[in-house]
């Protein structure tokens, strides 16, 4: 009930309260400081959502997310165990532990790793990839996608930073010289409208299927990675 509320309000806001008008958006204000979240989809969502699609045949086995197990329970198929990390006991947490600490972390636990949004608030991004290919089993795949184009999270800064932004080169160098380069794919998301949508706040409703499906690989919003630990 709580949710089809909110999405009537989010309807509303978007058609009735504040619509967009894309003639003007000469103004110093956004339309939304919240990437979009009330009045939609935040586009970079929308594209998350569509690479997990793409590649939910490796949503298997023991799957692994970072704070909770939504994706994993949304796209994931013959899964045995739903394992959440985080660096504190939590109801649902059943890896307490640190990306950048392997010593916190188990070795060739984990068929799949979804790491969404996560790398670009860790200051040692590099160690934190290296965290997340120790947790693999051989075999195993980590499902990551970064920041491009997008704001800053004024949420995250405030509690443990926003410290980066990627391109595809930088992905395919930092992730390649781990994983190695034949066992890396990346992919990335976005185009110049689409950018100028998410910095604004505005939803990915609000935007034609054709407009969210053309990909400009100069104006990156989420560069997507798969991962495969040989």
């Amino acid at each position: 009930m709580l949710k089809l509320v909110r999405n009537i309000f989010r309807k509303m806001k978007r058609e009735v309260i504040s619509p967009v008008s894309w003639n003007n958006l000469r103004k110093l204000q956004p339309v939304s400081t919240t990437f979009g979240w009330d009045r939609g989809t935040p586009v970079d969502r929308h594209y998350i959502a569509a690479f997990l699609d793409t590649y939910r045949a490796d949503v298997r086995g023991h799957v692994l997310e970072i704070a909770e197990s939504s994706y994993s329970k949304k796209y994931g198929a013959q899964v045995s165990s739903f394992e959440v990390l985080h660096v504190q006991p939590g109801a649902h947490v059943t890896i307490v532990g640190d990306l950048t600490n392997k010593a916190s972390l188990p070795a060739d636990k984990i068929d799949c790793f979804i790491c969404t949004q996560t790398f670009n608030f860790i200051y040692d991004f590099k160690t934190a990839i290296e965290g997340a290919h120790h947790l693999l089993k051989p075999g195993g795949v980590l499902l990551a996608t970064l920041a491009g184009a997008t704001q800053i999270s004024a949420y995250d800064q405030q509690r443990w930073g926003d410290y980066w932004r990627f391109t595809v080169q930088s992905a395919e160098k930092v992730f390649g010289e781990i994983f190695g380069k034949e066992n890396i794919e990346i992919i990335s998301y976005g185009n110049v409208l689409t950018c100028t949508a998410i910095l604004q706040g505005i939803s990915a409703e609000e935007l034609l299927p054709e407009e969210l499906n053309y990909h400009d690989p100069v104006y990156p919003i989420i560069i997507a990675v798969r991962a495969r630990k040989a």
